[in-house]
């Protein structure tokens, strides 16, 4: 165990007070002392000062231990920092190490961080895996919690609210075992967002909010769910995902708007292919795509077809429309940042395909609406959701060593 006030500085971390840990390690230059201090900062939200101390407690250690543990701390910063595959990677490695070392809870954060790594990369199955293989050895009601968070983060990228609703339950119940405050404010930080409307559901003509739990009953398969969030058209058991054929889902989604009435052919046309005159070969070009969109949907019980005046949507089921609360750029870059991560404007324009200007608009936008926070200097500015400084969720438990 670690004795003293390194000590007494690693349990205050293990217990989610970073500035008692911060008060005892702020001044000790040894690797402990400079990891527990990395630790500290990166619980409060500073990435530059934690990633600075734990570089330093690396390069300094002479001791196993230390040096895998300010090495796993890393993996998480990387995570923070909007570096998921770096993070994986950095997490497999240390989880090892500390599995070699004999301290099996840090290795199993390490696996928790890898879990998270694998759901900013958008491998859902991965992450899931990785998360029961943590939950299926016995582990202490901390990382249980931890555990559920992640399991809860991952049914909500998955749309399944109520399996999602279900594992933060578990992660109450284990932190009422072991009362964690930073653990407690991530769990309030997941019901808050699961319960908050998050899309817009056009049913008959009429708008209104949806929250998780109204896309995943919708999603269910009973109506024809013309997904503009994700770009998918859902019903029965079918998805037809359109996200890399934007015309067709254009297509489809004016359809679907005009259901159950049609839509001019010059009307679509335009609107597709957003262009303001609509020439013979825009006509002809509409033709050949509707008929891709029609073969695109086989199996949905559902068609374009022509009319005297363009084209209708046919469907056995209702037609309903899901889109973004906001059409425009600013909800794009949020959907981004919702991931926890911190994000440079480059990394931003870089994954959204807007160019830097419209991404650093939008951002000082999202910034002065509270939906966004800024953090660092010049060069090393970089944007996150407000509320979580620790990107992993992991929140950095602390450097406890087995016992």
């Amino acid at each position: 165990m670690i004795d003293g006030a390194l000590g007494e500085a690693a349990r205050a971390l293990a217990r989610g007070d970073a500035l008692h840990a911060l008060g005892i390690a702020g001044r000790d230059e040894s690797a402990l002392g400079l990891t527990l201090r990395g630790i500290a900062y990166a619980q409060l939200g500073d990435l530059e000062l934690a990633r600075g101390a734990l570089e330093d407690a690396s390069e300094r250690s002479t001791d196993a231990h230390t040096t895998s543990r300010a090495r796993a701390a890393l993996a998480e910063i990387a995570l923070a920092s909007g570096d998921p595959a770096r993070a994986a990677r950095e997490a497999i490695a240390c989880a090892s190490a500390l599995e070699a070392l004999g301290d099996p809870r840090n290795a199993a954060m390490q696996r928790l961080v890898l879990a998270r790594a694998e759901v900013l990369r958008g491998r859902l199955p991965e992450a899931r895996g990785v998360v029961e293989d943590v939950l299926s050895r016995e582990q202490p009601a901390d990382l249980r919690a931890v555990a559920s968070l992640a399991q809860a983060e991952i049914a909500m990228r998955a749309l399944a609210a109520s399996e999602s609703r279900d594992a933060l339950g578990r992660a109450r119940a284990a932190l009422d075992v072991a009362p964690h405050e930073l653990l407690s404010r991530a769990l309030v930080s997941l019901e808050r967002e699961l319960s908050a409307p998050v899309a817009r559901v056009v049913r008959d003509g009429v708008s209104s909010d949806a929250d998780l739990f109204a896309i995943e009953e919708l999603s269910r398969g009973e109506v024809l769910l013309i997904d503009g969030c994700r770009r998918v058209a859902i019903g029965a058991r079918l998805i037809v995902r359109l996200g890399r054929r934007p015309v067709l889902f254009a297509l489809l989604l004016e359809l679907a708007r005009a259901w159950p009435g049609g839509i001019g052919r010059d009307e679509l046309a335009a609107r597709a292919f957003d262009v303001r005159r609509v020439n013979p070969s825009h006509r002809a070009r509409l033709r050949v795509e509707v008929g891709r969109l029609r073969k695109a949907m086989l199996g949905l019980a559902a068609e374009p077809v022509a009319t005297k005046e363009g084209y209708a949507l046919v469907s056995q089921r209702e037609v309903v429309v899901l889109s973004p609360h906001d059409d425009g750029e600013g909800a794009r870059i949020a959907l981004l940042l919702g991931d926890g991560a911190s994000w440079s404007a480059r990394e931003v324009a870089t994954h959204t395909r807007l160019s830097i200007r419209t991404v650093q608009r939008a951002l000082a936008s999202l910034v002065e609406s509270g939906r966004a926070i800024r953090t660092g200097r010049g060069a090393r500015v970089r944007y996150a959701r407000p509320g979580t400084p620790i990107a992993s969720r992991m929140l950095l438990l602390g450097l406890l060593p087995a016992s």
